[in-house]
Formats: C-alpha cells, structure tokens, sequence
C-alpha cells in the first residue's frame, strides 16, 4: 500500500469551508448553522405532529403539508451538502448520522410514489 493510499483526500477550499460551518460546532459559523437546523428540526417536527390532530388537520392540512415539503428540501439541501463537504461521501452516507439524514427525508419523497398517500 502506497502513503498516498492512507491519507485522507485533499478537498477543495470552499468544500473546507463548507465542512466547516457543517460540522465545527465550536466556529462561530457553525453554531449559527447548527441553531438554525435545530430550529428547523422543531418546527418541522411541531407540523408533523400538528398534522396528526384530525381538527387540525382538516383546517390547516394543505398549508401543513407545504410546511413538511419545504422541510424536505431544506433536508435534503443539508445531507447533499454534508455529501459534498467531505471527503468520502460514501463513508458518511453509510454512518449513523448518514443513514439518519436519509431516513430523515425518505419518506416523503417515497410518498410520492405510493397510491394512497395522503401528501399527494
């Protein structure tokens, strides 16, 4: 085995950068990013639970569900950002908080796809 075999990829600056406000919580910039997804964690989870109450949801179903779908894009954007700012994609993909973030924002879109699904 060579040393370059062993080393970690070099990545791009601006993917250096990317990484950094994505995964260094002790940067200013990665604070503000990690408290604005725990934001966006809460108040998706609060629409999701909203939507569960029959009253509720039948007065604000529609607007509830553009809610949930505006998540899954805001989601969906930050796990292929956390895919681009690291150097092995497939490592994280397959880790825990990988498999998390893609279970995260699968299904909705895998709603989509079934007959009876209510987010049609």
């Amino acid at each position: 085995m060579k040393p370059e075999d062993t080393e970690e990829p070099s990545i791009a600056p601006w993917r250096s950068r990317l990484h950094e406000v994505i995964f260094e919580a002790e940067t200013p910039s990665g604070r503000f990013f990690d408290i604005v997804l725990m934001w966006a964690i809460l108040i998706s989870a609060a629409a999701v639970a909203l939507e569960s109450v029959p009253e509720i949801r039948e007065k604000y179903g529609t607007q509830l569900r553009i809610i949930e779908w505006y998540f899954t894009v805001l989601f969906t954007i930050e796990y292929v950002l956390r895919l681009i700012s690291v150097s092995r994609p497939l490592r994280y993909a397959t880790s825990f908080f990988g498999i998390v973030d893609l279970l995260a924002v699968l299904p909705m879109y895998i709603s989509l796809f079934l007959a009876d699904s209510h987010y049609l």
